[in-house]
């Protein structure tokens, strides 16, 4: 079958980085045992978090924001519901949830996905940006708003694996493939007895688990790529409906070094194609943007030996 090839204009440099990561006990001021923290920083109150929700079902990569947050700062963080003008600051990070920052909101890892066109709409002149997903929603950033964004790229959740140490890869994953489609597109997808089809509405921690005990995943589910390519497993993205913009997927790709990036139209041909390359990014660079200053008194500081 012919393969459908996306070219993006853009050329970036990123390095490949391989994170490791040890823990400390509860109670510990660092949520990590890594010298970040001086032992007098003080815990700060934090800001809320903004995830995209809904009433009926939890979306996969939307949850994995508030369990990766509250991961990195060790503890229970306030969630930010969509009311924009309520807080007079929150962070927004996984996710295609732009359009729901408000003026000097923070941003670590968010995205565009190009469904609100009108820039009237978006209620923000000025935001704290400390990264995002990829150069397109920079590009939407500076372009319409002028608002300042570091060329740090990358989809926070690929630092699942190394904030989330219980989930382990087996060594002979036991499913050939699975396929999680995104959740508009459910009913085109029925699950079937041999458990090949996952949705992004299934209980987060059951996804990663069927995700890493599994060889190869195809997904129109953008996280059900990010977290299979984060932990190393091949991924195809599958584009059967027109659902959802591809900018957000370009995006994605883009920050991590792909700008050809080949989805598949069926299941059939992408279990042809196999998996995309592997991707790059600096997972160091995306991490030390985290701003932990909300919950810490002292900044994060890495020390210089780690390697992550």
């Amino acid at each position: 079958m012919a393969q459908h090839t996306i070219t993006i204009a853009f050329t970036l440099i990123i390095a490949i980085t391989l994170p490791s990561i040890a823990y400390t006990v509860e109670g510990s001021n660092c949520p990590h045992d890594l010298n970040f923290l001086d032992e007098s920083s003080i815990q700060k109150k934090g800001i809320p978090l903004y995830y995209w929700q809904q009433k009926n079902f939890v979306n996969f990569g939307d949850y994995l924001s508030l369990k990766l947050v509250e991961r990195i700062v060790g503890r229970k963080i306030e969630v930010a519901s969509s009311q924009k003008k309520k807080y007079a600051k929150k962070l927004l990070a996984i996710g295609s949830i732009m359009f729901f920052a408000y003026q000097d909101d923070v941003l670590w890892g968010t995205g565009y996905n190009g469904k609100v066109k009108d820039l009237a709409l978006y209620d923000f002149t000025n935001l704290d940006v400390r990264a995002v997903r990829g150069p397109l929603t920079r590009q939407f950033l500076v372009e319409n708003f002028g608002i300042e964004c570091p060329e740090i790229y990358g989809d926070p959740a690929l630092l699942m694996p190394y904030f989330f140490p219980e989930f382990q890869r087996p060594e002979y994953p036991p499913n050939d493939y699975i396929v999680i489609p995104h959740y508009s597109e459910n009913k085109l997808f029925p699950k079937d007895e041999q458990g090949h089809i996952v949705y992004s509405t299934d209980p987060w921690d059951e996804i990663i688990q069927k995700i890493l005990d599994s060889q190869f995943v195809i997904s129109s589910s953008l996280h059900g790529i990010v977290v299979a390519e984060a932990y190393g497993i091949p991924a195809r993205l599958l584009r059967v409906t027109e659902h959802e913009p591809l900018i957000k997927y370009q995006d994605y790709y883009l920050g991590t070094n792909r700008p050809e990036f080949h989805p598949a139209s069926s299941v059939e041909e992408a279990l042809e194609m196999g998996g995309e390359p592997p991707f790059e990014c600096d997972l160091n660079r995306l991490y030390q943007a985290f701003p932990m200053e909300f919950w810490f008194e002292t900044e994060c500081k890495q020390s210089t030996d780690i390697n992550l």
